[in-house]
Parts: structure tokens; C-alpha cells; sequence
């Protein structure tokens, strides 16, 4: 049906029916009412949205307040914080948009002190869970010049965490009432968002502290071998990121492996469901002691294994070195009487015999080789603390000159470079010359052959340079050995001091030279350091102290 009629056409478009001289004043009124629904609406999208942002929830509702005056009429919005029945806090939004926030013991009752009957009905909300609505007008009244008061509670599970309440000078129609119960419903929401957010932050947080000031290592892996969580100690142990550990697979990350290994602890304790223990050396040759305990889903199904480890290289390497150096000590000692037998004899012989006789260079063979063995035997007892030194006052510098006296024309006739500074004048210190003079001469060695290395190596792009170096500080005195030979692996690094470890081909060294030097250096209170990159050349330090005072120091410093 084709409507002709205009009037009836504009009722059906705008549900108004009017005459037309009041058509223009209903229409205006239907198009407030539209816009105050959707400014409604938005409030209620924008609060629904605020829950889930990084934002306070007293920002949030800063953010909502001018429309939500623009809707509703009011003088102040105080929102209530209620925690086991109590009052936590009250946050006050007056006319102005500023909010402040009150203590408990501060805040005042609903409605301001004076409003008895607000303050009771604050609690009936709480008894209750019911909205409140507590008008007042002007007129003869007692309460005449009062402003309404309404108090909506915020419910979660049938659980009042807060109050709304909301003071209004004009009063409140049903509308305005109904929506606010709207905005209440997504305050509780946010409400117990924030608390709820807030207490498994807390948690994370505590949970992190304690996580992170265990000193041992602590490793979360889940059933795919895969690191899911750490502590500080195994960043600091590894010397890696965490985002590089986070992922790696154990037996890569532990090991240096690309396959399981052969047992795999985690196996064993998601399948017996019981803790195992094993002791192991890992990829940077350090020795843990790693406890791995099951952890459990709800259902009580394994999904994952918790290592505890101990670096107890250490106590592990002082044992082998005791034992070792009770051995190395016997067997010097048994070896010492027979050489003195085969040492003296050949030197008896050496002066019956003429050297113009065929057997006189075998003699004396026997001689050097019987004395190059005793050499080995006094660094074996050295190595285990059985040779005692006698201290005097000594110049560093002019022990550096004895020993450079010795293998200067060694080292330049191997086409290499010597430098030599010595800073003067040099303080006196404690110690045994000869004992030192053995430390200079291992290390200037260890230079030539490193340089002779990459020489047979074919890296040839430079001359070969040795630099000795003397200085001092008002506490110690150091003596600094640097080359740029073929360098040390960094694998190899932890082990350069370990007795019987060489790099060297066989017949070439025996492994104590610098496991001897440590033990001579620390007899004297002091260090060897070491710096090497791999075909970067390496400096080896040899730091003494001037005062038994800074031995601790040194020890100090060795560790870190």
C-alpha cells in the first residue's frame, strides 16, 4: 500500500506521533534519547575494553567519566574497595574529574559524615547485595537540601568486592539507575581483574626472588628435552642469555651434544617417577652434581623434570690432585735413588774416559738423560707441595734477567722478535729466585713454542714477537709474558693448569710446566693469570703480592 498521506509517513519513519507544531520538539527529544543510549554504550564498550589494557583502574574510570556525566547527572562517584567484609579503600571522582583516593581508616561514610542514613545503608548493601536508592528533596523535611544517594554493590560469584556509590543534587530516574547497575557489572569485572592479575604478579614475583637467589643451578626441562625456565645461576654459569638457553635442548646446551644421551636422566625419572642423581663433566669441562626431580600436572602425570645441579669441580679436582700428587711424590722419591746411582756413576766415567773415545757421547748421554729426568722428578715433587723454599729478598727485574740470560739467544735464533721493559726501580718482595726464575723461563717457552705452532701452522703473515714486562702497583708486583703464537682454544682454557694437559705433540712436553708454575706462584701467595684468544697470541701474568696482607686479595681475584 502506497502511503499518501505525509503526516502518517513521518509517524512510521520516527515512531512521533504529534501534531506537526510540537512534531520538531518530539523529534529533538527522540534524538537526545538515541545519543544518550550510545554515549551509554560506548561508556559501557570503553570500560569493557579498559579491563584488558595496561592501565590503573582508577585511570580507567578517569577515562569514562566525562561521558558518563554527560548521561548521568552527578556530583561525586566514590567507588569502594571491599576485601573479606571490610573496607580496603575509597576512591572519590568529584564534578571536576579529579579523583583522589582515602585510606580506610580516612574515608569518609557515603554520602558525607553528616548522612547517618547513607553510611547505614552502606552496609545494608553489603548485607544484602542489593542495590539502594535513598532519595532526598527539598521541602520541610528534616533531610530537606540533601542529595539523592545511590549504592550498587559490585558482585563476582555472589560476592560483593566493592560499592558504587553515586550523589546526585537532581535525583535519579529509572534509566539512569539501570545503567549505572550496567557500569557497576563492568567495574566488578575489572575489579576482580586487578586483584586477581595483581596477586599472581605478586606471586611470579616472590616465586622469581627465591627462584633466582639459589646460588646452584636450576633448570625446569619439559619431556621434549627442552629448557623452559631458569635461574640466574645457570646464566652465569653458562655465560649465555637467557633468550639463547630458553629452547636449547639439555644435552646440546650441558654436553654439546645433537643427540639424547645414552642414559637420558630425564627419561629415567619420568619413567620410574622417582629423583635421580648423576654426576657428569660437562662441555666446559666443569663437574656437576645435577638432581633431577619429576614434576607432576594436576592429574599427577609427569610433563617435565626439574634439574638441581652443584658445580663441585672443585672438591672433585682437589681429591684427584691429592691423590695424584701422593702418587707423583712416590714415585719421585722411588726414582730418585736409582737416577743418583745412573747420574753419578756416568760422571765417574765421563772423567776416566777420554773424549777422543767412541763410548765417551754415549756416556755422556746417559749423563744428560739421567739429569733431564731428575728435572722431571723435582717438578713432580714441586706439583705436590713436597719441596720447601727458602725466602728471601729479591729483585723481580733482575730475575727476569737471569732467566732471559738463559733463552734470550734461544728465542731471537728462532727468528722471533724479544722485547723487553722493565719498569725501575723494582720493590722488593719475599720469595725464592730460583723458583720464580723456573715460573719466567715455563712461560717464555710456552711463547716461542706457541709462536713455532703457527709458524708449522703456515700463518706466516707476521714476524714472530715476544713481549716480558715488569711492573708494580702499592700492593703487588707482576710480570707479564705476551706473544702472538697460534693462541689457546677456549675449550681449552679451564685446563691449561691441569697436571699432565698439553697441547703439545707427544715428546714435545710433559703437561706440568705450567701446573708446576701455579704451584710456585701460590706458594708465593700469587696468581697466574691468562689471556688467549685462538690464533690471537696469548699473555700469561705472573702476580705476586709486596705483603702477605694481600694474599687473600690475589685468592680473590683468582676466583672470580
Amino acid at each position: 500500500m502506497v502511503i499518501k498521506n505525509k503526516k502518517a509517513l513521518i509517524e512510521k519513519l520516527t515512531g512521533i506521533h504529534s501534531s506537526k507544531k510540537s512534531y520538531y520538539v518530539q523529534l529533538k527529544k527522540k534524538i537526545d534519547e538515541t545519543t544518550r543510549r550510545n554515549i551509554q554504550l560506548e561508556i559501557i564498550n570503553q570500560l569493557a575494553k579498559g579491563i584488558g589494557i595496561e592501565m590503573s583502574f582508577q585511570e580507567i574510570i578517569e577515562s569514562v567519566i566525562p561521558e558518563l556525566q554527560a548521561v548521568v547527572s552527578f556530583d561525586t562517584l566514590s567507588l569502594y574497595v571491599i576485601d573479606k567484609g571490610a573496607m580496603v579503600s575509597r576512591t572519590v571522582f568529584v564534578s571536576n574529574h579529579h579523583a583522589r583516593a582515602a585510606p580506610e581508616e580516612a574515608a569518609p561514610l557515603p554520602g558525607e559524615q553528616k548522612d547517618e542514613q547513607a553510611a547505614e545503608a552502606l552496609w545494608q548493601v553489603l548485607a544484602e547485595k542489593r542495590t539502594i536508592l535513598i532519595e532526598h528533596r527539598t521541602g520541610e523535611s528534616p533531610d530537606a537540601g540533601l542529595p539523592s544517594v545511590t549504592l550498587i554493590p559490585l558482585l563476582v560469584k555472589e560476592k560483593v568486592i566493592g560499592v558504587l556509590e553515586v550523589i546526585s543534587g537532581s535525583g535519579f530516574e529509572d534509566s539512569d539507575l539501570h545503567f549505572l547497575e550496567q557500569v557497576a557489572d563492568q567495574l566488578a569485572v575489572g575489579l576482580e581483574n586487578a586483584r586477581l592479575y595483581n596477586e599472581v604478579w605478586q606471586h611470579k614475583q616472590e616465586w622469581e626472588i627465591t627462584f633466582s637467589a639459589v646460588t646452584d643451578l636450576l633448570l625446569f626441562i619439559n619431556r621434549d628435552c627442552r629448557i623452559q625456565r631458569v635461574n640466574q645461576a645457570v646464566i652465569d654459569f653458562f655465560t649465555m642469555p637467557e633468550e639463547e638457553i630458553l629452547g636449547q635442548k639439555c644435552y646440546r646446551l650441558f654436553y654439546g651434544r645433537e643427540s639424547k644421551c645414552n642414559p637420558c636422566l630425564m627419561e629415567q625419572v619420568v619413567r620410574t617417577q622417582k629423583t635421580a642423581y648423576l654426576q657428569s663433566r660437562t662441555r666446559f669441562n666443569r663437574v656437576l652434581d645435577i638432581f633431577a626431580y619429576p614434576a607432576y600436572t594436576e592429574k599427577n602425570e609427569p610433563y617435565g623434570v626439574t634439574y638441581y645441579a652443584k658445580d663441585v669441580t672443585r672438591f672433585v679436582d682437589s681429591i684427584k690432585f691429592v691423590s695424584l700428587g701422593e702418587m707423583s711424590a712416590g714415585v719421585a722419591h722411588e726414582l730418585n735413588s736409582p737416577l743418583t746411582a745412573i747420574v753419578g756413576n756416568s760422571q765417574l766415567l765421563l772423567r776416566e774416559t777420554s773424549p777422543d773415545e767412541p763410548h765417551y757421547q754415549l756416556i755422556k748421554d746417559i749423563k744428560n738423560s739421567g739429569m733431564r729426568c731428575q728435572r722431571i722428578i723435582q717438578n713432580l715433587l714441586t706439583f705436590s707441595r713436597q719441596e720447601e723454599y727458602t725466602f728471601e729478598e729479591i729483585d723481580l727485574n733482575k730475575v727476569v734477567e737471569s732467566a732471559l740470560s738463559l733463552l734470550s739467544y734461544q728465542i731471537e735464533k728462532s727468528n722471533t722478535e724479544l722485547t723487553v721493559k722493565l719498569a725501575s726501580p723494582m720493590p722488593l718482595l719475599l720469595g725464592n729466585e730460583h723458583g720464580l726464575e723456573q715460573i719466567i723461563i715455563n712461560l717464555l717457552l710456552n711463547a716461542k713454542d706457541a709462536i713455532n705452532s703457527r709458524m708449522a701452522a703456515g700463518e706466516t703473515r707476521e714476524k714472530g714477537r715476544i713481549i716480558i714486562e715488569t711492573c708494580f702497583t702499592e700492593k703487588v708486583v707482576a710480570v707479564h709474558v705476551s706473544d702472538n703464537g697460534i693462541g689457546i682454544d677456549y675449550a681449552d682454557l679451564p685446563q691449561v693448569f691441569n697436571p699432565f694437559f698439553t697441547t703439545k705433540r707427544v715428546g714435545r712436553g710433559t703437561g706440568l710446566g705450567l701446573s708446576v708454575s701455579l704451584g710456585i706462584a701460590q706458594s708465593h701467595g700469587g696468581v697466574i693469570d691468562v689471556e688467549s684468544v685462538e690464533g690471537g697470541g696469548s699473555r700469561f701474568s705472573l702476580i705476586l703480592p709486596l705483603d702477605k696482607a694481600y694474599e687473600k686479595e690475589l685468592a680473590d681475584c683468582a676466583r672470580q
